[in-house]
């Protein structure tokens, strides 16, 4: 690979990394499996990137071959149940109560059920979704018509809302 090539690829390595784990790890949900198949991922991109292949979009290739390395693990072990699992707190600024923190687990795990209750397609949309991905990178990466993108994202917001409003608190 040539200097100008490989200058560009760590520029999308740096920049990236940390948006490539965050999906990896929506996915996986354990840290140190999302590290290791974000690792996987930019290895694979670099080998497409190496051997000189035109790429049109580089963040939706990126993408698509996380999302690949990540069903290729679950498919081994069938850790999709991991979603949203516990082990994602944010630290709060303030210490909760004990109260506080049984009713923020109960709706985390009320989401994460309402969520995994979704197709792994709506799963997929969501999550690029909530990382900001417009819709066209979108349907990019995820291989399904831009005008679909719309319809699916309504549909899978309405049913997590739907959950909502049945009196589940989420």
């Amino acid at each position: 690979m040539d200097a100008g090539r490989s200058d560009l690829f760590d520029q999308f390595y740096r920049e990236n990394y940390p948006r490539i784990y965050r999906y990896s790890y929506r996915l996986v949900g354990n840290s140190e499996e999302a590290e290791q198949l974000t690792q996987e991922s930019f290895k694979n991109l670099y080998c497409v990137f190496a051997n000189g292949t035109r790429i049109t979009d580089i963040k939706a290739l990126a993408y698509r071959i996380a999302h690949n390395v990540c069903l290729n693990f679950l498919k081994k072990g069938d850790k999709f149940k991991n979603v949203l699992g516990h082990n994602g707190y944010a630290i709060p600024l303030s210490v909760p109560s004990v109260e506080d923190e049984v009713i923020a687990k109960h709706r985390l795990e009320l989401l994460r059920k309402a969520i995994l209750s979704l197709s792994k397609r709506d799963q997929r949309c969501l999550f690029l979704y909530w990382e900001g991905f417009s819709y066209r990178e979108i349907s990019t990466i995820a291989n399904i018509r831009g005008t679909s993108i719309g319809r699916i994202l309504a549909r899978a917001i309405n049913r997590l809302s739907n959950e909502r409003q049945r009196g589940k608190g989420l």
